[in-house]
């Protein structure tokens, strides 16, 4: 029996920092993704564009094309608070990282990387440590060539340049308001760049000419200042007012520094600013693209001037994009795309905008785009169906992800489609329900059930081609969150756009995946019912397959609180508490033919209930104890296998065990279940379990996520365990595996398998077993 694995969809935000995201000339984003760092490729269609390359082991805080004279960039370099950076390259098709930069005591938090005039690379990192490190790489061996440091500066951001006279000088924007710029063979200060009045968080540098180059500086003081450094030409004294030059010498040159623009536009911080030159009929027109935590990005341009060169006038805002309304807290930073004729902005929620300039109209128009979770991904289920995925997280949403049909005939591409709730708590977990609704959980002592309105069942068709079925022609249209509210209040469509609405929602008609803005205003699901049967926070939920019961569990310490709650879905009234467990159980799972209920604890016992013959209601048959247990630390996860005749449970010891019912009846608390064949001992903690619908020759097929953020493949005869495949760090997950499912689907292969991660990640997984 073999296993093949191959990738489908993944969903993840970026990092929210500065400087986590880069565009290249050839449409390649690289950004930042808690652990990772993520190759986006912009030009392909009809499959997942994301690359997921593993290697950090905290949090990545930077990452940078490292671009060659001719534009291209088979390299890049990122930095993480793990205190390492690293060096990449793409080798083989394969990207590899060729050299990690040890050497910093603390977090890495700004990194460059440039070539030399002799194609050398020179990568810069400074770290919370205020040290800054100039690495070199000389025939393929990368050193540590000097360190400055900065004595107890901070240096906020840094971008290197190589200098008209082609060699390099690095700019450092430092915890002072101040720009220092270092250069030489031994690099020193050689020069400080005052005015800006808080702290500078984006640097870019623009070759203007072969004697000129134009650096821009953003700020928190809401500015943005050009500088002009040039080389400096002795000039005759004259009477005429001229702007102040300071001068410093540099690599055996002098040079003169003035202050070319202050550029007012921005409400908020300005934490990133970048140059696109742009050729038009033989002469360079410039432009800067800037982004502000005031929900804006300003492309700016200069005038033509008769007094002055082509482009050198007064500057003026362009182009001016944005959200407006919304939660959103502004754009982290932004970047040109190829030819300049599109821009991605990354926002305070790691969420990706991209606007490309339409040639018709000369108007720029929000595009489709990758996106996903900015906190650990708690749950992810199927519906019923299959025909869609649900998530939530502890960046307290809840979304919907499915597949677009492209118009193109190019396939299907899996999207974020709705976000039926943004809350104000984390989320904790899920059960999907019939009937396109959903009972969600987070840190407060409520269950909340929420129905889809006709605007997404609309808008689900034309983005899918499926139809989904409706149960309540005079339903909602969409849902609001009022000012200060939780609770997603349903708006129809007679209702007036009025105060009491707050105007947060209005139908949306969507021929593709909807915008980040689309997307936080106007894809909630209405708030159908809550749900109270809790002293603490609600931490487990599952629903039958039929969707008839719905059971929930919270955080618990005493065995009354500890009891799993039973719900009758029909009238949504309490049927029934379950008293078994000590402490929190940690997942609830009921079987495929809806006739049990199984749930695992914090206790290390497992217990089974049985739905008692024509009642609503369920009994104790089985549960272990200290006899009999096997597991001897905290039972994580369970999984029932597809046609219910057994179950498995895994613990943070790291084993699986796989419990059926045996042809004779013990005494013990076991019942008329049993072990079945050997424990598998993995040596590493057991998050996630989910068994194949698939059974070959007998043998189960049992998907096994570990606390590393591994996925594991293991057949399993009945008596023994056989490893089939293993999926690293870059293809699964590189934090805790949280959830594992395959897809009810009539169609049986490739399977489909969700996992969800710690690490921010929601992926899907297709998996062929032959």
């Amino acid at each position: 029996m073999k296993v093949s694995v191959s990738q489908v969809y993944t969903s993840v935000a970026c990092n929210r920092t500065p400087e986590i995201v880069d565009w290249n000339n050839e449409g390649i984003i690289c950004f930042g993704a808690s652990y990772a760092v993520v190759i986006y490729n912009t030009n392909i269609k009809g499959k997942d564009p994301l690359t997921v390359l593993s290697h950090h082991r905290s949090s990545v805080n930077s990452v940078k094309w490292v671009h060659e004279p001719d534009g291209t960039c088979t390299e890049l370099v990122s930095c993480s608070a793990d205190k390492t950076a690293a060096i990449w390259s793409l080798k083989d098709g394969a990207w590899k990282v060729t050299a990690t930069l040890k050497g910093h005591t603390e977090g890495v938090t700004c990194v460059f990387g440039i070539y030399t005039k002799n194609d050398d690379l020179v990568v810069y990192t400074a770290a919370i440590d205020s040290m800054i490190k100039i690495w070199e790489r000389c025939d393929e061996v990368t050193t540590l060539k000097q360190t400055i440091s900065l004595n107890s500066g901070l240096c906020l951001t840094l971008h290197a340049h190589l200098l008209p006279s082609k060699q390099p000088a690095l700019f450092c924007a430092m915890d002072d308001n101040k720009i220092h710029m270092f250069a030489g063979d031994e690099y020193h200060r050689v020069h400080t760049l005052a005015g800006h009045e808080d702290w500078v968080r984006g640097l870019d540098v623009l070759d203007v000419d072969n004697d000129t180059i134009l650096l821009a500086s953003a700020s928190q003081d809401t500015y943005i200042r050009l500088w002009r450094i040039q080389k400096h030409v002795p000039q005759e004294e004259s009477s005429e007012i001229r702007v102040e030059e300071k001068l410093f010498s540099a690599h055996g040159c002098d040079w003169s520094v003035k202050l070319d623009a202050v550029l007012a536009g921005h409400e908020g911080w300005v934490y990133g600013v970048q140059w696109h030159p742009r050729v038009d009929k033989d002469k360079p027109v410039y432009r800067l693209l800037s982004s502000s935590l005031d929900k804006t990005l300003i492309v700016w341009e200069p005038e033509s001037s008769p007094h002055k060169g082509e482009g050198e006038g007064a500057w003026n805002e362009r182009v001016r994009v944005g959200e407006v309304g919304g939660n959103g807290l502004g754009f982290y930073g932004s970047r040109f795309g190829p030819k300049g004729d599109s821009f991605v902005g990354h926002g305070y929620n790691g969420s990706f905008h991209i606007w490309k300039l339409m040639k018709e109209t000369g108007q720029w128009e929000p595009s489709v785009v990758c996106g996903g979770h900015f906190g650990s991904v708690e749950d992810a289920r199927w519906e019923p169906r299959g025909r869609y995925l649900v998530s939530v997280s502890a960046d307290q949403t809840t979304r919907l992800h499915a597949p677009w049909k492209r118009p193109d005939g190019l396939g299907q591409e899996w999207h974020e489609i709705a976000r039926p709730q943004v809350h104000g708590y984390d989320m904790s977990s899920l059960a999907v329900l019939p009937n396109n609704s959903f009972a969600s959980s987070a840190e407060e002592k409520v269950v909340r059930v929420f129905k889809a309105p006709h605007n997404f069942i609309n808008n689900f068709k034309n983005i899918t081609g499926i139809e989904l079925e409706e149960t309540d022609d005079k339903g909602p249209e969409g849902a609001s969150v009022p000012s200060l509210g939780l609770s997603n209040k349903a708006v129809f469509a007679d209702s007036e756009l009025d105060d009491e609405n707050d105007g947060h929602f209005v139908p949306v008609d969507l021929k593709e995946p909807p915008t980040e803005e689309t997307l936080m205003q106007h894809s909630l699901w209405p708030e159908s019912h809550k749900l109270y049967a809790h002293g603490s926070e609600v931490f487990a939920l599952d629903a039958a397959r039929d969707g008839a019961a719905l059971a929930s569990a919270a955080r618990a310490a005493l065995p009354p609180h500890a009891a799993p709650a039973l719900w009758d879905t029909s009238n949504w009234q309490q049927i029934q508490k379950l008293i078994s467990h000590q402490l929190t159980v940690t997942q609830l799972a009921f079987s495929p033919d809806g006739e049990h209920l199984l749930s695992v604890s914090r206790d290390r016992k497992w217990t089974l209930h049985r739905r008692v013959q024509g009642s609503k209601s369920f009994e104790t048959v089985a549960f272990t104890d200290k006899s009999n247990g096997v597991h001897t630390r905290i039972i994580w996860c369970c999984a029932w296998a597809h046609d219910s005749s057994m179950f498995a449970t895994g613990s943070r010891e790291g084993k699986v065990c796989v419990w059926s019912k045996s042809s004779t009846t013990s005494q013990s608390s076991l019942g008329a279940y049993a072990l079945l064949g050997k424990p598998l001992d993995t040596n590493i903690s057991v998050t996630a379990l989910a068994f194949a619908p698939l059974t070959r020759d007998g043998a189960k097929v049992v998907a096994v996520g570990l606390d590393s953020g591994n996925i594991r493949f293991y057949k399993f005869d009945g008596e023994d365990w056989n490893l089939l495949h293993e999926m690293d760090n870059s293809a699964s997950h590189h934090l805790t595996v949280k959830r594992l499912m395959f897809r009810p689907s009539e169609i049986t292969e490739p399977l489909m398998l969700a996992s969800a991660g710690a690490d921010h990640f929601v992926r899907i997984h297709a998996v062929t077993i032959s």
